[in-house]
């Protein structure tokens, strides 16, 4: 989520309205959809390092690409919001607090990014939003091979 905010966050805030509107759409789809993916957690981590790249190699340029990318991270943030089995009243209740909870916090954490944009305009708040993002996506890189890494180890 924190990946998707920074690349969103790159974006001028008439872009980045575009890049929420579709962030919606496409984790709405995620849960109505609900694939549920037997690897669901190396694929957000793959996707989580794809958009901290994303964000810290390309700031504010590719709109097609950033549009890709939050929307396929959205569509898994989705899928991975769908709950157990259970009741459809509760189902339904579980989901529409995940809609609004990751909607919701990409707005604010999209906020907060243009904020600090706003009020520290200095050539180093841009660069320490790439550094951040080249962080996170090497921390996601590292926990999507400690994932594969596990699933190899045998126990004795």
């Amino acid at each position: 989520m924190i990946g998707l905010r920074l690349l969103a966050g790159g974006f001028k805030p008439a872009h980045a309205r575009f890049l929420l509107v579709s962030f919606f759409v496409t984790s709405l789809a995620g849960l109505i959809f609900a694939i549920g993916f037997a690897e669901i957690d190396s694929m957000m981590f793959a996707m989580a390092f794809l958009a901290c790249s994303t964000a810290a190699l390309f700031p504010g340029k590719p709109t097609l690409l950033a549009t890709l990318v939050i929307g396929l991270g959205a569509f898994l943030i989705g899928d991975a919001s769908v709950p157990d089995d259970g009741p459809s009243q509760d189902r339904v209740f579980t989901m529409s607090g995940s809609m609004i909870g990751a909607n919701l916090g990409l707005l604010y954490l999209v906020g907060i990014c243009f904020l600090v944009g706003k009020h520290f305009t200095r050539p180093w708040v841009g660069i320490s939003f790439r550094v951040i993002a080249a962080w996170l996506g090497a921390i996601s890189l590292l926990m999507l091979a400690l994932s594969f890494s596990s699933t190899n180890l045998t126990t004795q």
